[in-house]
């Protein structure tokens, strides 16, 4: 009679009890493959608040060794995304943990969905004041994605990576300004706000003439329909 109750009992367990003893006895790569999105996901959030809450660092190391797993490989995306997820998180609460790494997130930037690009273009952002050589090495590769402007996060993503390296001194700003320009001319449908922002951090590195131009684009959206546009673009005007 006992053996039947705790049978029974044993059925009735929590599955999210089961689910978390199998977890903790899964690598961060079984997770990441059993993980079939490649957009934001709690499995990403819940990897990054264990490096950051628990001081998981080898779920970190072993992220950034994943965000470039089998780049020529379109299937492998999920865990490519996964794992820039969880290291965007991270280097945007404490960069000084991937900054040291930067180097080794670079050839991610190739990867052939975008999701992983824009993730670890902000990495580069987030991380260009502790790491400021590698992240300029991203400069081509935000210039890139300007260029082609494939969707709204991808291009908006590379805005605002350039806004953070130029936001670092008044040489950074020169060097990103032209791409920016670029960007103002062919601005991607919803993409003002991030490109606002952008600029606005890096407007008082900028020379007169670039302020100007600035400025001038600022003016362009300071009675938009979006409230957050109108905002971004008059904050950029108090600077005149």
């Amino acid at each position: 009679m006992q053996d039947s109750v705790e049978l029974i009992a044993w059925c009735y367990i929590d599955k999210s009890v089961l689910a978390n003893k199998m977890e903790g006895n899964m690598s961060t790569f079984e997770q990441l493959s059993e993980n079939k999105g490649t957009v934001s996901s709690a499995l990403g959030k819940t990897l990054a608040q264990k490096v950051l809450k628990e001081g998981r660092t080898d779920i970190l190391y072993e992220c950034i060794e994943l965000a470039s797993y089998e780049l020529t490989i379109l299937t492998s995306k999920h865990i490519r995304a996964g794992a820039a997820k969880v290291i965007e998180i991270v280097a945007e609460n404490r960069p000084e943990l991937v900054a040291p790494h930067l180097g080794k997130l670079l050839s991610a930037l190739t990867a052939p969905e975008p999701q992983t690009r824009w993730m670890i273009i902000r990495v580069m952002g987030f991380c260009a004041h502790l790491n400021k050589a590698v992240a300029q090495a991203a400069l081509a590769y935000a210039e890139q994605y300007i260029e082609a402007k494939e969707g709204l996060i991808l291009a908006s993503s590379a805005d605002l990576f350039l806004g953070d390296f130029g936001a670092l001194s008044k040489e950074a700003a020169q060097k990103v300004f032209p791409i920016l320009e670029q960007s103002m001319e062919r601005v991607y449908t919803n993409e003002q706000d991030w490109l606002l922002e952008a600029i606005f951090k890096v407007f008082v590195n900028l020379g007169r003439a670039e302020q100007e131009k600035v400025l001038k684009f600022a003016e362009r959206w300071q009675n938009s329909s979006r409230k957050s546009t109108r905002q971004r673009a008059r904050k950029i005007l108090r600077m005149k």
